[in-house]
């Protein structure tokens, strides 16, 4: 568990969502989208399939590329100096569910970062945030749930320990919630909802809670992107 001066030494840190517009040029999306590509067609690939749905495949084994080198250099500009606790190619068919992206490493834990390579479909899907933020370590929320699978996060069904939870209904007035139970939403707050475009990176605190809109109703087949996560450099 955080304490409460390593939780208020991450609040003091905490800004709004935000994309960086060309943050990759349309070349070097490709060149991403190859290295991710040649490992499905690789016998001994390390691609990892997740008992979730996505499928991951780490990004050290990329740590020299030239693309990769100049996506670091640029969030360092961006963010400031910070160490990787986890980075990784991404491929979905199913929209994520409601999580934050802390560590089990704590207490430090700093910005995540989304970088969208591709979209099977033509529709524009959003990257959701809310208001809210969890502190102690890396969940998934289901409010007033029970015994649902996760697999690699903890489960929290009362959000009782959820910072910001507010006492009024929620509203899915956009339609971007179609793949959560109603009662998942209830006590959070909608913050903003960014364009998952690739070329473009998304940046935002790791103890935020957040979710994929419903692609699926978009009739988007499947994402393919970058997440890296950060801790600040001792």
């Amino acid at each position: 568990m955080r304490n409460k001066d390593s939780i208020n030494k991450i609040k003091a840190r905490i800004s709004d969502p935000y994309a960086i517009e060309n943050f990759l040029s349309k070349e070097d999306v490709d060149h991403l989208i190859s290295l991710y590509s040649e490992e499905q067609d690789n016998t001994n690939s390390p691609v990892v399939y997740k008992n979730t749905g996505p499928v991951t495949l780490d990004l050290k084994n990329y740590i020299t590329d030239l693309v990769i080198t100049k996506i670091l250099e640029k969030l360092k500009l961006a963010i400031g100096s910070f160490e990787i606790t986890a980075a990784f190619f991404f491929y979905t068919e199913t929209p994520h569910i409601i999580h934050n992206d802390d560590t089990f490493e704590l207490p430090d834990v700093y910005k995540a970062i989304t970088i969208p390579l591709h979209i099977d479909g033509t529709a524009i899907p959003k990257l959701c945030f809310f208001d809210q933020f969890y502190f102690q370590g890396p969940a998934k929320f289901f409010n007033s749930g029970k015994d649902i699978p996760t697999y690699y996060n903890k489960q929290v069904y009362d959000y009782t320990d959820v910072d910001n939870i507010i006492d009024q209904p929620f509203i899915d007035k956009h339609q971007y919630f179609t793949h959560l139970k109603p009662h998942w939403l209830q006590g959070l707050s909608l913050h903003s909802a960014i364009d998952w475009i690739p070329t473009q990176a998304i940046i935002f605190d790791s103890v935020r809670l957040h979710c994929a809109s419903d692609f699926t109703q978009q009739g988007i087949k499947s994402k393919l992107g970058i997440s890296i996560f950060t801790k600040l450099c001792e």
